[in-house]
């Protein structure tokens, strides 16, 4: 017999946990949690910097500790089916998961999904060159030095400039790696400005506004050919080029899914409840809006959990979807559509994140009326969030527009 369940969750890093408990402490009794990897937590596992807990425990932690640490809450609740791989979504809260149990068929009154982020590795960002050894994402690091307990090489070179890229240099560290260089094509940093700082600070040279133009080797890494800020043609000697953010959500399930999607991205149609197109899907976490911090998403994940455990009580009621239209500038929001009932929210949170640098007006518009207006300093892949936009007076004719 086929296994029913409340609610099914789809990853179990810190999104999903969240969700998770947010379910347990309302309640909610046999929900199940899905995780493709061995153990459950996430990225957060592979992290050995203190850079979590301050919102969850309201103290730094590493993020292994972190990890552990959330997943208990869970795990003496809740079943955790790990080393579990979801196949396929269908109408009605319907999954087809493969384990070495075989091919199963679950239902759920309610899914979310929680499937993270992944970075955007080398081929996609155009860069020419043979196929070398040496060449992995920020990830993969981790899962070298701190589960493998092996080194990716000895003078390795940085590609990015995000939080990740530098917490990379921390991992590099403390394996006894210095970095030979931070390469990104941004000519300021998107990660703070007194990152720059650190990494010089650790021996590493930052080259921001270059391009790197080919990888050189063919067996391992060798040295890599770069454009520097003047335009000048360079050749930096490294035996590993490390690929670090550019996240992009894990989206593969929803492009093959019946649930609604943007056709570039395959992110799904999502209000701010997380509610898909299909009401017994919920989407939450970094692949909503790659990507926040990881104690972020807990506590999105808390709040989505909230809503799905309302959602199980609640009756049906009457509503309309309001579209949130982007101007050039603007990359992403969260969430894609707004939901208006009787039940609804006065105010609205926009999670956005912008194409290029834009410091200045970010205006949220119903047609002509403005509902949202204040200035903001905007950087690639950094988190923007406007907070306290009245939706009050939405009608099923309105139709919200960030703009600047």
């Amino acid at each position: 017999m086929n296994a029913r369940y409340p609610v099914i969750i789809i990853g179990a890093g810190p999104a999903g946990l969240a969700a998770a408990r947010a379910l347990f402490d309302a309640g909610v009794k046999n929900v199940l949690l899905l995780e493709r990897e061995a153990e459950a937590g996430g990225v957060p596992r592979h992290c050995r910097h203190p850079t979590f807990g301050i919102q969850t425990f309201y103290r730094p932690m590493n993020g292994d500790r972190w990890a552990a640490r959330i997943r208990q809450r869970i795990e003496h609740h809740y079943e955790i089916r790990t080393n579990t791989t979801v196949v396929s979504l269908n109408p009605g809260g319907v999954l087809e998961i493969s384990s070495d149990r075989g091919l199963e068929t679950l239902y759920a009154e309610r899914i979310i999904i929680a499937t993270g982020v992944r970075e955007t590795p080398r081929h996609a960002r155009l860069v020419s060159g043979l196929r070398p050894q040496g060449v992995l994402t920020a990830g993969a690091l981790q899962q070298f030095i701190y589960l493998r307990k092996l080194k990716p090489g000895n003078c390795p070179v940085i590609v990015g400039s995000e939080l990740v890229s530098f917490s990379a240099i921390w991992t590099l560290r403390n394996a006894g790696i210095r970095a030979v260089a931070l390469i990104d094509e941004n000519l300021r940093p998107t990660a703070f400005k007194l990152s720059t700082l650190y990494a010089r600070l650790m021996g590493v040279e930052v080259h921001l506004g270059a391009h790197i133009t080919r990888i050189n080797g063919t067996e391992r890494v060798e040295s890599i050919a770069f454009r520097d800020a003047a335009g000048q043609e360079r050749v930096m000697a490294c035996d590993s080029l490390i690929f670090t953010g550019r996240f992009t959500g894990e989206y593969t399930l929803i492009r093959t899914s019946h649930l609604l999607h943007e056709a570039d991205s395959g992110r799904p149609i999502f209000d701010q409840y997380g509610c898909c197109s299909d009401p017994a899907y919920y989407a939450v976490g970094n692949m909503t809006h790659p990507a926040d911090m990881g104690d972020q998403c807990y506590q999105e994940g808390l709040r989505i959990g909230r809503f799905v455990a309302e959602s199980l009580r609640a009756e049906a009621s009457t509503s309309f979807q309001v579209p949130v239209i982007l101007h050039e500038v603007f990359k992403i929001a969260a969430p894609n559509v707004v939901r208006c009932d009787t039940g609804s929210q006065a105010s609205l949170t926009l999670n956005v994140r912008v194409n290029r640098y834009h410091h200045g007006e970010i205006r949220v518009m119903d047609r002509q009326k403005i509902l949202y207006r204040k200035r903001h300093r905007c950087l690639p892949e950094r988190r923007i969030l406007l907070r306290g936009i009245d939706i009050s007076a939405l009608t099923a004719d309105s139709q919200l527009t960030i703009t600047i």
